[in-house]
């Protein structure tokens, strides 16, 4: 299933988020070791230690941001997908049913819309369109009343009356007006239809689209602390930026994300071109 997919990414997503901090210590102590060593080491005099140190820290800053790439190509493929499988189960339309229903509803649509036409209140109006929304009981039915619902507002609207309504009796009393009501039950049309997936699918997909626009895979600054301190400014300041890092190194650019499913990132200039497996 999409939603499954679409969850599944996002999940991914935050653990690729999560293991951050567990690279970084690991860059940092595999450092730390390698310069225990070069201190340790009596045959080098102080200017070759300092040179040691110096292509230590480049060597391991090197190698976590060739983690780095990998980690934001994986992040991104993964946001990517999500966003994806997110919008087939939230624009997949609802299946059309039987053609006697939807005869009989083409029908009593119309006469709705004439007897809108003929009200002699906004309050009488809105009330019928409140009765005929009420008795919707399929999806698809519910969307083709959403797609003319401006038009159907329209006929409401231009009835004479001040767009003010009155609900409820005695303390219960309030005031609201045509417009509010109407856009209530706009919104309320596809509300009963709703799956768990379609709801889950909708907080996927604002999820990846967030953190799509943000794009950062090391976002504690812990972390980019820790960076700094270990490499310096030289290499941490490309810790969330490594596409930047690599163009002016192609040298040591990594191999590509390859995932699972077939889906690869292949850099040609400052964008990402993006070569989806087809699904069976």
């Amino acid at each position: 299933m999409s939603y499954t997919k679409a969850k599944g990414s996002l999940e991914r997503v935050r653990e690729i988020e999560q293991s951050s901090a567990g690279i970084m210590l690991s860059a940092k102590r595999a450092l730390s070791a390698e310069l225990s060593k070069i201190e340790m080491d009596r045959r080098l005099t102080t200017e070759g230690q300092q040179e040691a140190k110096a292509a230590a820290k480049q060597k391991h800053a090197i190698e976590f941001l060739q983690k780095s790439h990998t980690m934001r190509q994986e992040y991104a493929a993964n946001l990517k997908k999500a966003v994806r499988e997110a919008e087939k189960v939230i624009y997949t339309p609802p299946r059309k049913p039987d053609a006697t229903k939807l005869g009989r509803f083409e029908d009593a649509f119309r006469t709705l819309k004439t007897e809108l036409m003929f009200a002699t209140s906004q309050r009488a109006a809105y009330d019928k369109l409140r009765e005929f929304t009420g008795k919707i009981d399929d999806p698809y039915i519910a969307n083709r009343v959403r797609e003319d619902f401006a038009e159907l507002t329209t006929k409401v609207l231009a009835i004479p009356g001040d767009g003010s309504f009155v609900k409820g009796t005695g303390a219960a009393t309030v005031n609201t007006n045509a417009r509010t009501e109407l856009g209530g039950l706009y919104d309320g049309l596809l509300k009963p239809f709703e799956s768990d997936d379609l709801k889950g699918a909708r907080d996927v997909l604002e999820t990846a689209q967030m953190l799509e626009e943000d794009g950062k895979v090391h976002r504690s600054y812990t972390i980019i602390d820790a960076a700094e301190e270990a490499f310096g400014m030289e290499y941490s300041r490309y810790i969330n930026d490594t596409d930047a890092f690599f163009a002016a190194h192609p040298e040591h650019t990594p191999a590509p994300f390859v995932d699972t499913e077939g889906e690869r990132i292949v850099q040609t200039t400052d964008d990402l071109t993006w070569i989806y497996k087809e699904e069976a």
